[in-house]
């Protein structure tokens, strides 16, 4: 084995990258090929990585966002994309990393984040990170049939213009929640949308909006709302009800000025691990989509 290299944004050197994918298939079951090729893998995007010359063996990635909490804006990386080959565990390279990481951009931000598996709480404390408690929210809706206003439906990963008209209508969002939303993760968001295809998009005529949403049983679980302008709950019920459903379980903090949904300990994701917990807020959860 050769001298370890820390490389850092490789997307386009073909080698490190297609080594980087073939690990993360290893590690995680998919790879980034698919949103490099969809331009998402941009510069909001960060790795960094030892290199056994151009095998890459370990890294961790930063996704560069913008937090919104209690309508304040404020700079926050979330670490994501932990990964070290099998083969060169043990050797202390993904704490390395992060320490790098910390320190580089630790006085440049307000928050760095990441969510991880249960079972590794002593290492990411070690590192300085604390583990803080999400919340789910849900409110019941009416079985009862109701007309559902005329929608288009979206396919960005089918369709590179309905990847278009998403990403720019994310980009000019206005945010849906006063406690705690996520800005500028139009790379984060554009992975989910390419790599799950149960996420079903819908462009509403009135009012303009985008809706991301799963229908699973009798539940809507809702991903997103995407508007330039802030909406009430009742703006979008409609589109909600359609026939069976009744629970709606939101995947973000909602706040809409109509609507008091009912809130649960969230006991079913990873572990939210951050480096201030004091900024967060008391009840939230950080928008699924915006997980890296």
């Amino acid at each position: 084995m050769t001298a370890l290299q820390a490389v850092t944004a490789f997307a386009h050197e073909q080698n490190l990258r297609k080594s980087f994918n073939k690990l993360a298939r290893k590690t995680f079951g998919f790879d980034f090929e698919l949103l490099y090729k969809s331009g998402l893998w941009n510069d909001r995007y960060h790795t960094h990585a030892f290199a056994d010359d151009t095998q890459i063996v370990a890294n961790v990635s930063v996704s560069a966002l913008t937090a919104h909490i209690h309508q304040q804006k404020m700079k926050a990386i979330q670490i994501g994309t932990v990964m070290t080959d099998p083969s060169y565990q043990n050797q202390g390279l993904a704490t390395q990393l992060l320490q790098r990481v910390i320190r580089q951009y630790e006085e440049e931000t307000d928050l760095i984040y990441l969510f991880s598996r249960p079972g590794v709480e002593g290492f990411y404390e070690k590192l300085g990170f604390t583990a803080v408690e999400e919340h789910l929210f849900s409110i019941p809706v009416s079985s009862e049939l109701r007309p559902v206003p005329d929608y288009r439906k979206l396919q960005p990963a089918a369709n590179p213009q309905d990847m278009l008209v998403l990403l720019d209508r994310y980009g000019k969002r206005h945010p849906q929640s006063e406690i705690l939303d996520i800005s500028d993760a139009q790379h984060v968001l554009g992975f989910h949308t390419l790599y799950d295809p149960e996420i079903e998009i819908i462009e509403l005529l009135e009012p303009a909006a985008l809706l991301l949403y799963k229908k699973i049983g009798q539940t809507i679980h809702l991903y997103e709302v995407i508007s330039q302008s802030r909406l009430i709950w009742q703006q979008i019920a409609d589109y909600i009800a359609q026939p069976g459903i009744t629970e709606v379980i939101f995947h973000f903090t909602p706040t809409f000025p109509d609507l008091e949904p009912i809130s649960h300990k969230h006991t079913e994701r990873d572990t939210l691990f951050v480096n201030k917990p004091e900024l967060l807020p008391a009840v939230f959860q950080f928008p699924e989509l915006s997980h890296a």
